[in-house]
């Protein structure tokens, strides 16, 4: 499953990309975007203290209603309105896509994604899983992501990082969504 590294650099990447000058382009929401791409783990601390363990994570707050809604919250929270607000949602809305790559059919993890919570209950598993998923199981789920057979998974989240960072970085400048002014 993504870590919390590949979450962050998306996030990141995605306000990296915009035009100089812009608003998302702030430390304030680049910093915002970067914590609302990991709000939805915050089930994790269900899935650490309450009985039924794992069976807590990927539960509402990995749906696009329950990120963008922790998202939203959160940049309310820290002041955010206009652009820098909506753009801190939009990268909360980016967690449960990046964990809809969690699942491996019939693999280790198969337990998904609810994208569409409250509407329909199905939790969804990509068909080709761009992330290894980490060994989980209920008796040691978080202690798990910090062993040496987690290391690998990490090591492939950084390059991950690295190279949606260094794409953002190389285009840059590159490509225009808008044409330029006429020159007059």
């Amino acid at each position: 499953m993504p870590s919390p590294i590949a979450h962050v650099a998306v996030a990141v990447a995605a306000a990296l990309a915009a035009p100089d000058g812009s608003p998302l382009r702030a430390r304030s929401a680049v910093l915002a975007a970067a914590v609302a791409s990991l709000l939805p783990d915050l089930d994790l601390l269900a899935a650490a203290t309450l009985p039924g363990g794992i069976e807590w994570h990927h539960g509402p707050t990995h749906s696009l209603l329950g990120a963008g809604f922790l998202a939203f919250a959160f940049g309310l929270a820290v002041g955010l309105r206009g652009a820098p607000l909506l753009w801190t949602m939009f990268c909360g809305f980016l967690h449960p896509i990046l964990d809809w790559e969690l699942g491996v059919p019939g693999g280790p993890s198969t337990f998904g994604v609810p994208l569409f919570w409250p509407m329909i209950a199905t939790k969804f598993i990509a068909p080709y899983p761009l992330f290894r998923p980490f060994n989980i199981h209920e008796a040691g789920f978080i202690t798990n992501m910090f062993t040496p057979a987690a290391l690998g998974p990490y090591l492939r989240e950084l390059v991950f990082a690295a190279v949606v960072l260094g794409y953002v970085r190389f285009t840059r400048g590159r490509f225009r969504v808008l044409p330029r002014r006429a020159q007059r």
